[in-house]
């Protein structure tokens, strides 16, 4: 080989190194989740969706079934998932301690139960902050599983709403009940968890054996749920009957 044959030889070899190490450096970045440049990075590849944008449940009188966007800006519909056992909690990403531990306790779940079915979900209460690119960067720092383990938001006052109507937790801006709830493979909330509760998570544990095993909605939470559903069916009733309230006027 001629000396000019080897000095290209050279250069290509050379020039292929620096592609590696630059790809390299960027794979380094993108897994970094405290790396801004990598969030950046994420972002870009998030729809921008602002609150406005989300579902409000407006004419709803209750919700059972819900409705919001997870951290690839995709939609998420619960009734996805009523073949599916699945754990749910609130946050909000800004959070810099409290949360950060909950989300590790649901990261120690996840990584025991995600392979034998379980899903999970995480929804934010700080939705004017936590858009989708907010999420999915945060998601990072707990898993890389976006499909077992969604990070959910959605307009706010909805967002309460799910909170009361189908998990019967306390929501509010930045504010939210400290809990696990496992739901069944009919979307009937089984039970809430304190997650900072040795024994009420040892229960969790036992009840997500129970509800994979599960073949048949059992009688007590058919009546259970049936008898939900009259309660529901009353005050919707008693909302289209009740003659709105005209504000008095002062002469």
């Amino acid at each position: 080989m001629n000396k000019l044959a080897v000095f290209f030889v050279a250069v290509m070899l050379l020039c292929a190194g620096v592609l590696v190490l630059f790809k390299a450096g960027r794979w380094m970045d993108a897994g970094d989740p405290n790396n801004q440049s990598a969030a950046n990075k994420i972002a870009d590849f998030v729809p921008e969706i602002k609150p406005a944008d989300y579902e409000l449940g407006e004419g709803e009188p209750w919700i059972t079934d819900f409705q919001l966007v997870d951290q690839a800006g995709g939609g998420f519909a619960s009734k996805a998932w009523r073949d599916k056992v699945w754990v749910a909690s609130f946050f909000f990403a800004s959070c810099p301690s409290t949360c950060v531990q909950q989300n590790q306790e649901m990261q120690s779940l996840h990584k025991v139960w995600a392979r034998k079915g379980v899903k999970f979900i995480s929804i934010s209460c700080d939705a004017d902050n936590d858009t989708p690119a907010v999420l999915n960067s945060y998601a990072k720092k707990f898993t890389a599983d976006n499909e077992n383990w969604k990070f959910l938001t959605g307009n706010a006052q909805y967002i309460n709403r799910i909170g009361s109507d189908k998990f019967l937790l306390s929501v509010g801006p930045r504010t939210h009940a400290e809990s696990f709830c496992a739901v069944d493979k009919w979307g009937n909330v089984r039970g809430a968890f304190n997650w900072h509760d040795v024994e009420a998570m040892e229960e969790l544990n036992k009840l997500l054996v129970v509800l994979l095993l599960e073949e048949a909605e059992p009688d007590d939470v058919v009546a259970d749920r049936e008898r939900l559903e009259k309660q529901i069916a009353a005050f919707v009733k008693q909302q289209q009957t009740e003659p709105a309230t005209e504000p008095s006027v002062d002469e």
